[in-house]
């Protein structure tokens, strides 16, 4: 498998696992600290668990290896996490899940500027269509108008890109180990801020599952995404999120969306599609300006 095709398929798996999360953190509905306390630390254990599993007796040198860009990584993981989840809260899942889709865009000027790489006519036209898609959601949908949650949204999303354009400078370096600094750090915060909720076991149960097993994993594979495609690519493939997320709401909790979301939503992922199988005959990395 070449390595474009394999940065590809990590990704799409690593946003197919962690389509849920919208779900549950709606779901759950407490205090937006009181669930990053736990949803951090849970997130760190289960990453640390996957990594060491991985690496062995090598796990401190692959997170040296990471380096200052390691640090960039995590403090982008961390606050990204921040923002994502109290956006949440104040603008609700549709509305915040709409605004991430926009890292494509934001990934695609951070990599101009910081890697000087120009995007291939196949990526552009993708996100064209994707755009489209989106706006036709936009319109549809009114979640309940909230300035401060519709900017933290905005933060997040371009926290997000900037860590995929990070990972994507150092393309020889699995930058995952980054994401347990960064996971501790936004557990520290909650725990400072917010501390335990009062949740039920099925809730706990729910919680443990997201955090500790399928975020880990879904970020493992994201991180390990722009190692061979470009930070534009992981960004775009982000959109599927926007997409499922939505689903699951409508298959748990009955939240049916309109014909006019449903069309939005299904311009997004046959352009994913079309692009998706356009890159995998593609040559294996953009053209450098």
């Amino acid at each position: 498998m070449q390595d474009r095709q394999k940065g590809l398929l990590l990704t799409a798996l690593g946003m197919l696992v962690i389509s849920p999360d919208a779900l549950v953190l709606r779901w759950l509905a407490g205090d937006a600290m009181q669930i990053l306390a736990w949803r951090g630390l849970l997130m760190a254990f289960g990453l640390g668990l996957l990594l060491t599993w991985r690496y062995r007796s090598g796990l401190s040198g692959a997170f040296h290896r990471c380096g200052w860009t390691g640090v960039g990584c995590a403090l982008c993981y961390c606050f990204s996490t921040l923002c994502f989840v109290h956006a949440m809260g104040l603008a609700g899942a549709a509305s915040t899940l709409l605004i991430f889709s926009l890292s494509p865009l934001i990934a695609a000027a951070l990599a101009w500027v910081w890697l000087g790489e120009r995007l291939a006519l196949r990526t552009l036209l993708a996100i064209l269509l994707c755009l489209g898609g989106v706006l036709l959601i936009v319109v549809d949908e009114s979640p309940g108008s909230s300035l401060g949650g519709n900017l933290l949204a905005l933060v997040a999303a371009t926290l997000l890109a900037g860590n995929f354009t990070l990972a994507r400078s150092q393309p020889a370096v699995d930058m995952s180990p980054a994401l347990i600094p960064g996971a501790l750090l936004v557990s520290l915060l909650g725990f400072i801020f917010g501390g335990t909720p009062d949740f039920t076991v099925q809730q706990w149960s729910v919680l443990a599952l997201m955090a500790g097993v399928l975020l880990p994993l879904a970020f493992m594979l994201i991180q390990l995404g722009p190692r061979w495609i470009s930070a534009t690519e992981v960004g775009l493939l982000l959109l599927l999120e926007v997409v499922l997320g939505p689903l699951w709401v409508w298959w748990l909790l009955d939240e049916a969306p309109s014909a006019q979301v449903l069309l939005g939503g299904s311009i997004i992922l046959l352009a994913l599609l079309a692009h998706s199988l356009l890159s995998w005959r593609g040559e294996a990395a953009p053209v450098a300006v």
